[in-house]
Order: structure tokens, then C-alpha cells, then sequence
């Protein structure tokens, strides 16, 4: 059968590249994935999924604690489940993805226009190819190309396309509250088909910095904000730096940074000659596996008062940090979980080579599933996570095939 579900995929290669172009060009920044989410429900029910599709509430939410508030309306944001019942005899298992999309910035920096689901080079350029959307029409395919070959499951196959990962995940939360479970979930992340059974945390934070306004003319009557600002930066460099030197974890073996503190938004000043009264800086703060969201701000936010406590201005007038929109737990498979051998095993089936683990130092819905519903879960898809969230983003069309591949072959293997 292995044989006949790999001639199945080739055969339908060119629909599925379509299919991939289709929603790539469909803009879905988080916060407007109606359109693409009404795509993927159709989808789905073309492909005789039992299709559950609804547009969970913030009265829904809100009380969960994993729950993150972006400040984005929910109510008319469809989450899609497309459920491939098994006989009940075997394993079950969820392949969940986002839909939502991250803003594309300059266009004109583009070298191919984001919206246009371009071919070039063997790859599919465009906002979304890599991160996820390509990895989620993968999946659907593998399930069409079982489904050709006869195969029949023994445990229940879940396919889940969700809204607002990029910040926070309220789409796979929404899944967990409607009582979705499996045997396991494979999230199909851009690993470059590496597979990850753990992953960071990350936390959006805001950090205000009060400084005093003066006449530019008379730059010694005020406080810069600026400047009060570069002290805070170097101690949460060297912040960044102690926390990795002290942080050992197996999968975590190479040089980079596990637990990544990045800040990519500054905002101060509201004239060009007036001293700036405030400087507001956001970025991510990263948390390492095993660690608690709570340690990991208590830490963070210790090392601003130090810092401003031996500074002249600041001792007197202290910064704040306020914690907004996306806190990512760490997530973590923890054991021998035999999803992480099946899909090892297979693979090395399907590429002839044994596979790379490893954990990933970013943020991901991982921790909905093995933090709140207790189901082993790994992170494993086609496509480099360097190019997500830039103007190059791009996904080798070689590279989705695997995956294909693979992931027809575990469910198979799984759910038989």
C-alpha cells in the first residue's frame, strides 16, 4: 500500500501546489482569517471530512489561564476541524496548523510581491508558504491520498486549521475548550523536518521608560527617555546572556540562544526638538522549557528596578513593565513518547535519512496540548523558520512533498 500512497501523492502534486497557491494568496493577517479559514472549511468538506466550523467568543476564553488577550475581536473568526472518523479500534491523532499570518511590511523590498504566490526556483514565495499555510494543505492531502488508497483508520483523524497564533493562539486554545483530544498532535511547524518535542516560551512585553521634556535649545534642563533607555538595554542583554550560560536541556545542543530576548518596537519623542519625555520599548522575552511564565517575569522584571535604581533619574522615577498580548508557555514532550519514534521511524522510511531532533527556541501552540490536555505532542514540518516573518519568506516545493509523505505514512502506521 506504501507503494500505491506514494503514487497517489505524485499523481496529485500539481493540485496540491495550486491548492498552496490558492491560500497564499489569500491575505490573513491575524485578526482577518475569515476568508481563508471559509476556504479551508470547503476544502476539508470536499474531501468528505465530517467539518466542524466555528467563531469561538472571548466570554469563551478569557477564563482559560493560557489564555492570551491581543486586544483582536473574536466572534467572527472561524476555527475549522475537519474530522476523519476511525473505527475506534485504533490510535487517534490531530494535525493542527495556523492559518494566520504575520504583516508583510515594505512591499517594494519584496523580491517576489507577498499576496502573489509565486513558483521560482523550485520554492513558493509569499507571506504564509512557509509558516504554515503550505504544511496544512500537506496534511490534507496526505489524509486525500489515504482516503484514494482505501485505507481505513482505526482511530480518529483530526485535521485542525486555526486562527491567531502569531499572538497567542486562541485558535488551538479554542479547540482544547471544545473538548478536541487524540493519542497525539503533530504540529507542522516550519522545522526544515526536524522533529521537536520541545519548544521556548515567549512573552510580549512593554517596558516604559518616563524621562522630562525640555526645549531641545536647552537639552540639560530635561531627562532624554533615550538615554534612560540604554542602561535598561545593556542590563536585559546581559540578562539575556546569564539566563543562557545557566540553561542546559538535551535538545537544546547548539549555539543558539534557547530563550531569546528580542525588542522590535521603539517609540519616543513627538518632536524633533523637544527632549523626549517617554520612550516605550516592546519586544519578546523567551522562556525556557521547565520554567514557569511567573519565574521567568519576576526575573525579567528584578533586573529593570536594579538597573534603574542606580541610575539618578530612573532611582527616582522607575520604569514599568507591562505584559500584553502573546505569553507562550514552554511546551515539552516529556519521555520516550511513541509518536516521536513513530514518526522518527518513519522518517527514515520515507527520506532514507534518520532524522534531526531538536528543540526550537520559539514560542508555538505546542503548549496548549501537552500543558492543558495532557497529549504528546511534536512540532515537525517542511520549510525554514528564518525566512518566516521576512520579506524572503519562501518554502522548497521538494521539501512539502516529503512531508507528504511522511506525514500519509504516519497517520497510516498510527491510526491503523
Amino acid at each position: 500500500m506504501k507503494d500505491m500512497l506514494h503514487h497517489t501523492i505524485e499523481d496529485a502534486w500539481d493540485d496540491q501546489v495550486a491548492m498552496m497557491q490558492d491560500i497564499v494568496r489569500i491575505p490573513s493577517i491575524t485578526g482577518s482569517e475569515e476568508r481563508v479559514q471559509q476556504y479551508m472549511a470547503s476544502a476539508m468538506a470536499a474531501q468528505h471530512l465530517d467539518v466542524d466550523a466555528w467563531c469561538p467568543t472571548f466570554d469563551e476564553l478569557s477564563g482559560h489561564p493560557a489564555f492570551s488577550d491581543d486586544g483582536l475581536p473574536l466572534g467572527d473568526r472561524p476555527v475549522v476541524v475537519g474530522r476523519w472518523p476511525g473505527n475506534g479500534e485504533g490510535k487517534s491523532i490531530i494535525l493542527n496548523g495556523h492559518m494566520d499570518v504575520v504583516p508583510v511590511g515594505d512591499l517594494s523590498i519584496w523580491s517576489y510581491p507577498p499576496w502573489d504566490a509565486v513558483i521560482a526556483e523550485g520554492r513558493l514565495h509569499g507571506r504564509g508558504s512557509c509558516d504554515m499555510k503550505s504544511n496544512v494543505v500537506a496534511a490534507l492531502f496526505a489524509i486525500r491520498a489515504l482516503m484514494k488508497v482505501g485505507f481505513k483508520p482505526g482511530g480518529d483523524i483530526l485535521l485542525q486549521s486555526v486562527i491567531g497564533e502569531e499572538t497567542g493562539g486562541v485558535g488551538t486554545l479554542a479547540t482544547i475548550q471544545r473538548g478536541y483530544r487524540a493519542d497525539a498532535v503533530i504540529i507542522m511547524e516550519p522545522t526544515e523536518l526536524t522533529l521537536s518535542p520541545v519548544c521556548s516560551g515567549a512573552l510580549s512585553f512593554r517596558l516604559t521608560v518616563p524621562g522630562l521634556a525640555a526645549h531641545g535649545g536647552l537639552r540639560e534642563e530635561g531627562v532624554s527617555a533615550v538615554t534612560c533607555f540604554i542602561p535598561l538595554y545593556n542590563a536585559l542583554k546581559q540578562l539575556e546572556k546569564d539566563r543562557d550560560q545557566s540553561f542546559q536541556h538535551p535538545l537544546f545542543l547548539d549555539d543558539r540562544l534557547a530563550a531569546p530576548l528580542s525588542i522590535g518596537v521603539v517609540k519616543s519623542g513627538d518632536w524633533v526638538s523637544t527632549v523626549p519625555e517617554e520612550l516605550i520599548a516592546e519586544g519578546r522575552y523567551g522562556v525556557f522549557p521547565g520554567e514557569t511564565i511567573d519565574t521567568a517575569r519576576k526575573q525579567f522584571e528584578e533586573v529593570i528596578l536594579h538597573a534603574a535604581k542606580d541610575h539618578p533619574w530612573l532611582s527616582k522615577n522607575l520604569p514599568t513593565v507591562t505584559w500584553f498580548e502573546g505569553q507562550f508557555e514552554p511546551g515539552e514532550t516529556l519521555g520516550e513518547a511513541p509518536i516521536v519514534d513513530t514518526l522518527s521511524l518513519i522518517h527514515h522510511q520515507v527520506t532514507g535519512r534518520t532524522p534531526k531532533v531538536a528543540g526550537v527556541p520559539w514560542g508555538s501552540d505546542l503548549r496548549f496540548f501537552t500543558n492543558y490536555a495532557q497529549i504528546a505532542g511534536i512540532l515537525y514540518g517542511a520549510g525554514n523558520v528564518r525566512l518566516a516573518h521576512t520579506v524572503k519568506e519562501s518554502i522548497p516545493l521538494d521539501e512539502v512533498k516529503l512531508l507528504t509523505k511522511v506525514l500519509a505514512n504516519t497517520i497510516m502506521e498510527w491510526c491503523k
